[in-house]
This record gives C-alpha cells, structure tokens and sequence, in this order.
C-alpha cells in the first residue's frame, strides 16, 4: 500500500517534468489523460489554472496522480434562500457577502497502476489541508467541484464531505443553464474548509511538506 507522504513527491505539473517521468494514462478516462498531457500546458498559460502531482520516490519517477486548481468563489445570488441561510449560519455577521471565496478542483486524477491504494482519498486530504496551511497564500474557505453526473463520482465526493451545491438539478439547471431541460451531466459540489481549521490544529512550518519544483 502506498503513502502520499512518505512515497511521492509533490511537484508542480510542467512538461519537463512530464517528460522525465515516462508514461502515465488514466486508461479508465481518457478525456483526463489528454488534459493531463496537454491542455494542462494551455490552461497555465491563459492562467486559468495550475496543474499539480506526486512522483514516486523511486528511481522510476513515475507520476502517480494529479490534480489542477483555479481561482473561483461561490455567488449567493444564485442559490435558494434556503441554501443562502445554511451558508450564513456559518459565517459571522460582518463577514457575510454576496459571494464567499472558493478554490475550484478542475480536474483530478489517479493514473494507471496507483488504483486500489487509497491515493485518491489521501489526495483530496492533501488539498484540504493545504489550504488551511497558514503559509497558503490566499484565503480560501471553499472547495468547489463541477462532479460529473455519475454515482460513482458524486459518491467519491459525497465520502470526502463534499454535499451539492443546489438543492436539486432543476435548481441547478435554472441557475447555471437558463433552465435548460436536459439531464445535468455536471453537478456542482462544495466542501467548507472552516471545518478543519476548526478540528485540526495549526501543523507547524517545518512539519509541512512544502512543494518541489522538478
């Protein structure tokens, strides 16, 4: 069984790296294998987001899994008045707004042969816990991610603590989609961050894993 802590080192995704680890294919998704081959490259030169990994500690260097981030936040106009009361109830008066800061998970994976490992949960602690870290550079109090409709991925998510953004696809659909009538092939789930700043205490610097630049 493999450790993320222990096993991998965190790297910035950049193609020289890429091209020093030898394959890695997600053979299950082929659509996350090509961004992670090459769109990955487009979206850090637009600056709409930046793509990350761990490599093995070994001499292979094999890319185990990968994840790409981007600035977002999460618009309370767009929400139901029910949804709007949850999220105020965890925020103080004074810092209430009409849109609250998130972090956007755009695409993540776990290549061939790191399946069946745990590393995907372990990833998504790793994200977690980063932007938490007192050394993080923005602040962050959301996670948000665009699932795709499928139970297996929605119940991925549903296990980290992620719960759907609208109360419904209906909703959602009225929201983002100008209340088109097809079937959501996306669904927009969130992760409050205040949770773990709340039940973790603060890791000290020297103790955090701190990103290597390959």
């Amino acid at each position: 069984m493999f450790n993320l802590a222990s096993d991998f080192t965190f790297c910035r995704l950049t193609p020289e790296l890429a091209s020093r680890c030898g394959e890695y294919f997600c053979s299950k998704n082929p659509d996350i294998s090509e961004f992670f081959h090459k769109d990955y490259v487009k979206y850090a030169g637009e600056l709409l987001g930046k793509s990350y990994c761990f490599v093995t500690n070994d001499e292979s260097a094999r890319i185990a899994c990968a994840f790409t981030l981007a600035n977002s936040a999460i618009n309370m106009q767009e929400v139901s008045p029910k949804r709007r009361n949850r999220f105020n109830r965890s925020i103080p008066n004074a810092k209430r707004s009409r849109q609250y800061p998130a972090v956007l998970i755009g695409r993540l994976a776990v290549f061939d042969g790191f399946e069946g490992h745990h590393l995907g949960y372990d990833l998504m602690d790793f994200i977690k816990a980063w932007f938490i870290d007192p050394l993080n550079k923005t602040g962050c109090r959301f996670l948000i991610v665009d699932a795709v409709n499928h139970p297996k991925v929605i119940d991925y998510y549903c296990q980290n603590g992620f719960v759907f953004l609208f109360e419904s696809e209906e909703e959602e659909n009225n929201a983002t989609h100008n209340g088109s009538k097809k079937e959501s092939t996306t669904r927009l789930m969130y992760f409050d961050l205040i949770k773990l700043k709340t039940e973790r205490p603060v890791v000290d610097a020297d103790e955090q894993q701190t990103e290597t630049m390959i």
